[in-house]
């Protein structure tokens, strides 16, 4: 039988740590969990996770240096990178403030993301059942 697929989740916010273990738990994986970036890169160097699940704004070592890292690493740069953040997020402000610039930031926010390695990107609050379609969707092109 084969081992549940490993999910690294790395994120200074201990409890949207907790909530997204939980709502991943339940649907078969294992979690491994860190706090920072610097913290992260480590493990996912030893433990080599199916996925990540990685926060930008981070202390230590913000998400886009540990795409990076994981990039020019040949033991970890295959591993699919979810950006999980409020960083580039396109909603939650009122309609009133959002210029062009504000959508160009945005979107340049994402592609940064893109270029450092990432595969794909999820805004915080994340609902749970995207947030396990997203998983889904990442390992089924991983395995193959």
């Amino acid at each position: 039988m084969a081992k549940d697929p490993r999910i690294l989740v790395v994120d200074d916010n201990e409890s949207l740590v907790r909530l997204v273990k939980g709502v991943l738990e339940r649907e078969g994986y294992e979690i491994l969990t860190a706090f920072d970036g610097v913290e992260g890169l480590e493990l996912a160097q030893r433990e080599q996770p199916n996925l990540i699940i990685l926060d930008i704004l981070m202390p230590r070592m913000d998400g886009y240096e540990v795409c990076q890292h994981l990039q020019a690493d040949p033991r970890t740069q295959n591993i699919p990178i979810l950006l999980l953040t409020v960083k580039g997020q396109l909603d939650g402000e009122p309609s009133s403030t959002r210029t062009h610039a504000y959508f160009d930031q945005r979107i340049q926010e994402r592609l940064e993301g893109f270029d450092t390695g990432a595969i794909e990107f999820l805004t915080k609050p994340v609902k749970s059942r995207e947030l396990v379609a997203r998983v889904k969707g990442l390992l089924w092109l991983d395995a193959g």
